[in-house]
């Protein structure tokens, strides 16, 4: 069985397109990953949306694919993007007025919270993180990597430490200490100071 965490971004997207059914798994695991952080307020259910946007993906967005060694990068942008547009077309299916029965067979006039116009709270959030994007940009590749793939940690997509550390291709005790110094470093940079006043 492979680890698809150690294969490489580009590896991934070559077994992809070669229809290896395996790295399509994971593929779709990622993006559920992404789908289930606690932060968004999914009017679809997280594995309904996941499944939606791996078929987008399947069926046209892999042939945009520009950076093949940023494929996971590409993943977790298109992913985001999809959310956001799911926030700006409420779906109503039947009339807001019309009654409707209760398993028991009483009748009641449903409520429909407020779609929250944009949802501007996760837009804030999306705006946050395009600035922490721009930001790691600033550091250096090594810093870059650490940072983002400790992100991935937090989020999820990695179950340990242990995956981490063969991602990283650094051992598990050197971890900590390298997030914590390329996190001084992230802190530091204009764009992020910014963000905390």
């Amino acid at each position: 069985m492979i680890d698809f965490n150690a294969v490489t971004d580009e590896d991934l997207y070559g077994m992809c397109k070669g229809g290896d059914e395996d790295a399509w798994q994971y593929v779709y695991n990622y993006i559920l990953t992404i789908c289930k952080w606690n932060k968004w307020d999914l009017d679809d259910e997280p594995d309904e949306l996941a499944q939606a946007i791996t078929m987008h993906l399947i069926e046209k967005a892999i042939n945009k694919v520009k950076e093949k060694k940023k494929f996971r990068n590409f993943l977790k942008v298109m992913t985001i993007n999809k959310i956001k547009d799911s926030f700006k077309s409420p779906k109503i299916t039947e009339s807001i007025d019309k009654p409707r029965r209760s398993r028991k067979g009483e009748e009641f006039v449903p409520e429909y919270r407020d779609p929250a116009p944009l949802h501007d709270s996760v837009l804030i959030n999306l705006e946050t993180m395009s600035t922490i994007d721009a930001a790691l940009k600033k550091l250096s590749g090594t810093c870059q990597q650490v940072v983002t793939e400790y992100l991935n940690f937090k989020l999820g997509i990695y179950k340990d430490y242990k995956e981490l550390s063969k991602v990283l291709k650094m051992p598990v005790p050197t971890i900590s200490s390298s997030v914590r110094r390329c996190l001084n470093k992230l802190v530091e940079i204009k764009e992020i100071k910014a963000l905390r006043i």
